[in-house]
């Protein structure tokens, strides 16, 4: 323990997250019932009080089967954790933005110069004139990079308020094709209010649906459960029969893939209790915090904030590196070891937005388990809290961990594109890229835990996982962590609210007389729109859950008798559930 002794009255027997340890100065008697004294814990829940009366046991420090010892978690100090990683990541953000202040209008007024002089636009699914374009390029940089210059023109040529305004009416009023252009809706329709009046009616139905979906998971997860092992199995047979008229061998495969899934749930379904019970108590601490809620939204507009800005950037950046011209003609081909760092930039900032939630998620739901008087409401000091101090002191750690991934998820993206190019090399590319991806999935399946810790105890990145993960062998849980039951039900939520979104949306756009094309392209367009909402929204607060479900585990392994305390009624469930499950691996 540090000599500072932050987070207790060394007078009193000592409480480190709520959980009782020894004190020789204070507690002579090991057999006498000890009372655990007022606590603070001064991670999370920033100056929560809980004060408690209960006869504790001390579970923690050894496990008598495997001879193990390991060091309970505690709260970290108060200080900005992997900073060198954090001061990497605002020095990268500071360079995409130079570049985009730097090349962005360079490119913009030279591709307006070029269309004045022209006096037209280039067509988007034209060619390229001229020797030195990249029309014959078969990479993927040059055949993105055309079709984004393309489109640039496209964009400068009907900028309303564009120095080029008495050009483009000069085009309308001799029926040059831009009136077309202008007026041109992908939707098929000028009404563009009711477009947004069905995103609208589309988002609120969705974010109902999916609210209630929690409850609805909370007392029916075992349904749930068992109905997506059916869903998969039903999916599969599905495509098994329809293979059948395409070719022998699919339906070969069709049947194998149907096989495969009756074993994998005869073989899970015995455990369907216990991924019923944390499916369960994490739903019941997300629904007991729905502020999490419009902070995962929220992160879905700084996604599609960032990529708009990393795909001006990136476009601009590879027009002035290939030596382009404003009508998309490449003197260069952009290197590689340009393209690399762009897309590493992209899939970095990606996974930093989204770690930053799942940390806030673990901080949450770990002050939820110790002191729930914390975290229960809306607008909790938890999610107020945990949020600041992911953005802040463990900000540094989430940058970390997230780069990893980064650089692994741009290598493989660069392997396939080389692949996809069909320069050679193709079988090497391949299992290139099929190594990348195991190492991708290894480095996630790592992080999620990790972050765990981040947000619960405050930790380093590294030393975050090297705990946790010690944590688990220690209590033979390598093989528990690896169930996956509760993820198939988080999609399968996912995509019922979409459909039922989507339903929706085609009854409003009927019963309102909404029309996007034609009648078919009505139908489509009214249900595609809700469905997409739908989903997006009910996966994002899904992926809540599966945080919550990650963090409820790790607490399990770490402070089973604080879960007994604070919320008895869902720990009895638990336990009877992992002991039927897990009788070798689960011994409380």
């Amino acid at each position: 323990m540090s000599t500072e002794q932050p987070y207790y009255n060394a007078s009193s027997p000592p409480v480190v997250q709520g959980v009782l340890v020894s004190n020789n100065k204070s507690n002579t008697n090991a057999n006498a019932p000890t009372l655990i004294p007022q606590h603070i814990y001064d991670h999370h829940g920033v100056g929560a009080t809980e004060s408690a009366s209960v006869h504790h046991q001390h579970l923690y420090g050894s496990s008598s089967e495997t001879g193990s010892h390991w060091t309970k978690g505690e709260h970290q100090p108060r200080r900005c954790n992997d900073l060198w990683a954090a001061i990497l990541f605002f020095a990268h953000l500071a360079t995409m933005g130079f570049l985009a202040g730097t090349y962005v209008p360079r490119m913009f007024r030279e591709v307006a110069e070029a269309n004045d002089l022209n006096g037209r636009m280039l067509d988007l699914e034209g060619e390229f004139d001229g020797a030195g374009g990249l029309e014959g390029n078969n990479s993927w940089s040059g055949r993105f990079l055309s079709w984004m210059i393309r489109g640039t023109n496209r964009l400068v040529m009907r900028g309303g308020s564009s120095p080029f305004d008495s050009e483009n009416r000069g085009l309308e009023d001799a029926g040059g094709g831009m009136e077309d252009y202008n007026n041109y809706d992908v939707t098929g329709t000028n009404d563009f209010a009711d477009m947004v009046l069905l995103l609208g009616i589309s988002s609120l139905v969705a974010l109902v649906i999916s609210t209630l979906a929690l409850g609805f998971m909370i007392r029916h997860a075992q349904l749930l459960i068992k109905f997506a092992l059916f869903f998969n199995i039903g999916a599969t047979a599905l495509f098994a029969i329809g293979a059948l008229f395409l070719s022998p061998f699919a339906a070969i495969m069709g049947i194998f893939l149907t096989g495969l899934t009756i074993y994998y749930a005869y073989i899970v379904w015995g455990r369907i209790p216990f991924a019923a019970c944390n499916l369960a108590s994490a739903t019941t601490a997300v629904k007991a915090n729905l502020g999490l809620a419009p902070l995962a939204y929220s992160s879905l507009i700084f996604m599609f904030g960032w990529s708009i800005w990393w795909m001006i950037t990136f476009v601009s950046t590879m027009y002035i590196a290939g030596n382009c011209d404003g009508q998309g003609n490449c003197q260069n081909e952009p290197s590689g070891w340009l393209v690399f760092p762009l897309m590493l930039s992209y899939h970095w900032t990606f996974q930093v937005i989204k770690n930053v939630v799942h940390v806030t998620v673990a901080g949450t739901v770990g002050t939820w388990w110790f002191v729930p008087t914390e975290a229960a409401s809306f607008c909790s000091h938890a999610v107020r809290d945990s949020w600041l101090r992911s953005v802040t002191h463990s900000f540094g750690s989430i940058c970390l961990g997230s780069l990893l991934v980064a650089i692994v998820e741009a290598a493989k993206n660069m392997v396939r594109n080389l692949r996809e190019s069909d320069d050679g090399g193709g079988i090497f590319l391949c299992i290139a890229e099929c190594l990348l991806s195991l190492l991708q999935d290894v480095l996630e399946y790592f992080n999620q835990w990790a972050f765990v810790f981040v947000g619960v105890y405050g930790y380093p990145f590294v030393q975050a996982g090297k705990n946790v993960m010690e944590l688990f062998k220690t209590r033979g849980w390598t093989t528990i962590i690896t169930d996956n039951l509760a993820s198939g039900v988080l999609s399968m939520v996912s995509a019922g609210v979409g459909l039922i979104t989507g339903l929706i949306s085609l009854a409003i756009a009927h019963s309102q007389g909404m029309v996007f094309g034609d009648e078919v392209g009505a139908s489509a367009a009214s249900f595609f729109i809700g469905f997409i909402i739908g989903t997006v929204l009910t996966s994002t607060l899904m992926t809540i859950v599966s945080s919550a479900v990650n963090t409820v585990i790790v607490c399990y392994a770490e402070a089973p008798q604080e879960f007994q305390t604070n919320h008895p009624k869902l720990s009895e469930d638990m336990r009877a559930a992992w002991r039927q499950a897990w009788p070798v691996d689960f011994n409380y």
